[in-house]
């Protein structure tokens, strides 16, 4: 999933009670020689740069496809997770296929996919998942590697299934919940894994993340903002 042409790019700047974060959050879209979306995303934490990167191929606003590949301390590990369309043009339902590399070598698990969207996890992939979640108020299941413990590393990028909702910002908390992100955007209260409940997340009319803000168990506030965008003005939307 190699780009040979760029539409867009930026990075995510991270900040706990309005202290800047160690964290590189980066992304580009393009396109890749067959005309095909795909969006690179990386995350890297530290001076040694552990982390993880995502390449994802878009179709149909789904993520059809997409490589993980994990770094840190001990070792690298690889995934890749796929849809499989039961017709011409993909869908949510299609089936998922896992492979991943674990410390028994490589292992696979198809995963019904009715009710269940495949994630990466990233920042950048937010924005196309809560405009998903805005049209089902019941929420839906995601699919995406695990890394909650990377110690378990059986389970390093295995496939986890959680549920996720989201749910309109009413009346003016929208605006003023983060004024400084401007006009016209579009805010959620979003309810992710354990360690993410109540965030509030804002989007703009393209579908990008701009702001998401968390507080965390300890009481306090995580923020993350889209600073340095480049946008082509032939790209109307990110999916």
């Amino acid at each position: 999933m190699e780009l040979i042409s760029t539409l867009a790019q930026g990075r995510y700047e991270y900040s706990c009670d309005g202290r800047a974060m160690p964290v590189q959050d980066s992304w580009q879209l393009g396109l890749n020689e067959q005309g095909q979306r795909i969006l690179v995303s990386q995350r890297l934490v530290g001076e040694q740069g552990f982390g993880m990167e995502v390449r994802a191929r878009f179709q149909s606003g789904l993520v059809t496809e997409c490589d993980v590949h994990w770094r840190d301390e001990v070792d690298e590990v690889h995934a890749h997770y796929a849809l499989q369309p039961k017709g011409a043009e993909p869908t949510l339902g299609d089936p998922i296929i896992a492979r991943w590399t674990g410390p028994n070598g490589p292992q696979e698990a198809e995963l019904d996919g009715r009710n269940r969207l495949l994630f990466p996890l990233m920042r950048i992939f937010m924005g196309p998942l809560l405009l998903m979640l805005d049209q089902r108020r019941e929420g839906l299941e995601v699919v995406s590697p695990d890394i909650v413990d990377p110690s378990q590393r059986g389970k390093l990028l295995a496939p986890r299934i959680s549920f996720r909702s989201a749910r309109p910002m009413a009346g003016d908390a929208a605006t003023q919940g983060a004024p400084e992100l401007g006009e016209d955007i579009s805010a959620f209260i979003y309810h992710g894994d354990e360690a993410e409940r109540d965030t509030h997340c804002y989007l703009d009319g393209r579908g990008l993340l701009i702001g998401y803000d968390w507080p965390s168990s300890t009481g306090r506030l995580w923020q993350v903002r889209l600073r340095d965008l480049e946008w082509s003005p032939r790209l109307r939307a990110l999916v």
